[in-house]
């Protein structure tokens, strides 16, 4: 205010508003810089991040996009083969198929268990073609072997059950395995199978094992039937204790004598029992 001729006159002031922010660290007075950012999220950011002024926040940004330029990126939607066989080798795909070097743990599957070789090369190829590092292939190929081996297993598990079950039924009709009519309606089946060229068929299906055993009992009857059928005529069908005889057949049953006196008075029949026997007629001059 100043003193005018006719009174006090007031002197006009301009007010100049204005945000201050206070740039003094942790060791200035003041308020710290992030107090006048008008976003909260922002200053929430700079708070957890500690940063104690703009220089600290532009310096970290800085070195993230420094770590972004160096990141493994994934290719684009128009990324070429020759694009994605880059990435893949960033990631640490061999340079070839070959390169991975699967490993078969032989403790975590059974001693029986039949291994492909081949698939295994053909996995090879397609771990590869899909990009994977040597460390997933493994991981994949032991989940792969083992649900193989689960299924290997249970497989087993239910042939054997089969068996057993087809046993138990056919000693229920037949008698007990010792019984000369056990003997004679296995000897019966087996006549048919070999004579009928059925045995490769049934193990096929998983009728029977590869040693034989009879898996299916209502198939088992059928032959026992045919087999009779097939033999009905023949004398030398029975033993004295009723049990079958082919003389063509190893064992106790062979008879050279027999074998002899049958190719000379009736081939027919002697080329029928060369062929149960699983042998060729052409071998003994018929």
């Amino acid at each position: 205010m100043t003193e005018a001729a006719n009174g006090p006159v007031e002197t006009p002031t301009t007010a100049q508003p204005s945000t201050v922010i206070a740039d003094q660290g942790s060791n200035g007075g003041g308020e710290t810089w992030a107090a006048g950012l008008q976003v909260e999220e922002n200053r929430a950011l700079v708070e957890a991040k500690q940063w104690g002024s703009i220089d600290d926040a532009l310096k970290s940004y800085r070195e993230l996009q420094t770590h972004a330029s160096k990141a493994l990126q994934l290719p684009g939607e128009n990324a070429t083969a020759e694009d994605w066989d880059k990435f893949y080798s960033k990631l640490g795909r061999p340079e070839k198929a070959e390169g991975y070097e699967l490993k078969l743990n032989a403790e975590a599957i059974p001693q029986d268990f039949p291994y492909d070789e081949k698939s295994a090369i053909e996995f090879r190829n397609w771990a590869h073609e899909a990009g994977l590092t040597p460390r997933q292939a493994q991981m994949l190929h032991d989940k792969f072997v083992g649900y193989q081996s689960e299924a290997f297993v249970a497989a087993k598990e239910a042939a054997a059950k089969r068996e057993t079950d087809t046993h138990r039924e056919l000693v229920s009709e037949w008698g007990d395995p010792d019984t000369a009519s056990y003997k004679q309606n296995v000897e019966l089946m087996s006549r048919a199978v070999s004579q009928l060229g059925l045995k490769s068929a049934l193990a096929e299906l998983g009728a029977l094992s590869g040693d034989g055993a009879v898996r299916n009992a209502t198939l088992a009857k059928a032959l026992a039937k045919v087999g009779k059928e097939l033999y009905a005529e023949d004398t030398l069908a029975t033993t004295a204790n009723g049990v079958l005889s082919n003389p063509f057949s190893d064992g106790d049953s062979f008879n050279l004598t027999e074998q002899g006196r049958l190719i000379r008075s009736d081939p027919r029949k002697a080329k029928a029992l060369i062929q149960a026997a699983g042998k060729k007629p052409a071998d003994f001059g018929l």
